[in-house]
Parts: structure tokens; C-alpha cells; sequence
């Protein structure tokens, strides 16, 4: 006759067939889960953080029948500002304007502005820049026809 004793503990830990408690794969589960988003939360918010605000700046300008004054009331994000005939830039240090806010130039249609000539329906611009390479026109004034150019 076989003798047949009761299973000890270490016996029936060795014969489990089941691979991992159900509780102990739930929470590795979640802790995976945790963990990609997580790493995702990171990589959103630097690639929502590195968008530039664009270059602003607030003119105000009085123009005249030979000249135009040109004050900047207020700038943000701006290194430099440009005025600018037909898209060129004015390179007459006398129409340097600085982004500080106050400060104005003078610009006379004749005197400043010689190549090319300006004219009526010219178009003279600001242009605001945020260095290296962040431009925007944030100001525009057509010569009217009644000038004196």
C-alpha cells in the first residue's frame, strides 16, 4: 500500500501553477501607466513652452504734409525696430528708432528717403524684430497724394 501524507506549505507553493497575483499585476499596470504619462506630460509641455510670442510694438504717428513723426508707445518682445520705404530699410541714422517706449524719429519724405525717391502712395513701415530672426510689420503709412514729395 502507498502511503499518501497531506501536502506541506513549501509543497503547495512549489505545485502553484499561477504566475503572478492578480493584485501585483494590476499594480504594475498602473505604475506603467503612470510612468508614460508622466514622460508625456514632460515632452508636451517643453514643445508648448519653446512657441515664441511674436515681436509688438504700439506706434503712434503724426504725419504731415513733408514729414511724418513716428513715437513708439510701448513694445514687447522687441530687440529692434526698422522704418523701412518700400520695404527697404531707411539707413539714415536720423531715423534710428530705438524700441523704448517715448522715443520718436522724424522722417522727411525728401531728406531722409533718396533711393529711390519717395513718392506719393509710397508705403513706409516699422518692423519689429525679436532676435535671431522674429519679424513683424507693426506699423504702415502710405504717403498720401497731397504730399510734398
Amino acid at each position: 500500500m502507498i502511503d499518501v501524507q497531506p501536502p506541506t506549505r513549501i509543497q503547495e507553493l512549489i505545485d502553484d501553477d499561477r504566475a503572478v497575483s492578480p493584485i501585483i499585476a494590476v499594480a504594475l499596470l498602473v505604475l506603467i501607466a503612470v510612468g508614460f504619462t508622466v514622460a508625456l506630460q514632460g515632452v508636451g509641455s517643453d514643445l508648448i513652452g519653446s512657441v515664441e510670442q511674436p515681436p509688438e510694438a504700439n506706434i503712434d504717428a503724426n504725419p504731415d504734409e513733408d514729414q511724418i513723426r513716428l513715437t513708439v508707445e510701448s513694445t514687447e518682445n522687441v530687440d529692434i525696430l526698422t522704418v523701412n520705404h518700400e520695404g527697404q530699410e531707411i539707413e539714415d541714422s536720423d531715423v534710428a528708432l530705438s524700441p523704448e517706449a517715448g522715443n520718436s524719429t522724424v522722417i522727411n519724405y525728401e531728406d531722409n528717403i533718396n533711393d529711390p525717391d519717395a513718392e506719393a502712395g509710397d508705403q513706409i513701415s516699422v518692423v519689429a524684430t525679436d532676435l535671431p530672426d522674429n519679424e513683424q510689420v507693426v506699423y504702415t503709412y502710405t504717403i498720401p497724394e497731397e504730399a510734398d514729395v
